[in-house]
């Protein structure tokens, strides 16, 4: 996969606090990663990060549009509640983190298939040992669609499910206009 573009909802929680959002995702290797808020707190934002300057460009929606500022990746304005940076979005964050998983040798399982909107798949189990590491998540199931895209990945923190997103609408290797790359 060298581009694509999808659609992606996020349901996340840390203790009493939880947000729901809902992304549409530009993708360019080696890790180029745009997203725009399209519902949700922050509607019409808009992330930009650039693995060649390890920096994210943003802006608000609305009369602050034409503010654009360049942040750091772990800044907190460009960061979930969970943690999650801006190049953790899209399903290249899940591919990301699974080959960590597996490098690290983590425990895993194939726990049942799934059939769900026109999709099918497996779904896989994976136990965390350092959750710090991963965005305090201790359990993570993620269902790969049978072409190997992940669909949805559920979160797990102590037994509580805390991380639930959905990947729709895909389309891989596509022409992304140079503009898009510019915030």
């Amino acid at each position: 996969i060298k581009t694509y573009v999808c659609e992606y909802k996020t349901f996340q929680k840390k203790g009493d606090k939880s947000e729901e959002t809902h992304y549409f995702v530009y993708f360019k290797k080696p890790l180029w990663v745009r997203l725009k808020v399209l519902k949700g707190k922050n509607k019409d934002s808009e992330a930009m990060y650039n693995p060649e300057k390890n920096i994210v460009r943003g802006r608000k929606g609305g009369v602050l549009k034409g503010v654009v500022l360049t942040l750091k990746p772990d800044d907190g304005r460009v960061v979930s509640i969970r943690g999650f940076k801006t190049y953790d979005a899209g399903i290249s964050g899940v591919y990301l983190r699974f080959m960590k998983y597996v490098e690290e040798g983590y425990e895993m399982e194939y726990i049942g298939d799934f059939e769900e909107s026109g999709f099918k798949g497996k779904k896989i189990k994976v136990k965390i040992l350092n959750p710090e590491k991963y965005y305090g998540l201790d359990e993570e199931v993620i269902w790969f669609t049978e072409d190997y895209l992940p669909y949805r990945v559920e979160g797990f923190e102590k037994g509580e499910k805390v991380l639930d997103s959905q990947f729709y609408m895909f389309k891989l290797n596509v022409e992304i206009e140079e503009e898009i790359w510019k915030l």
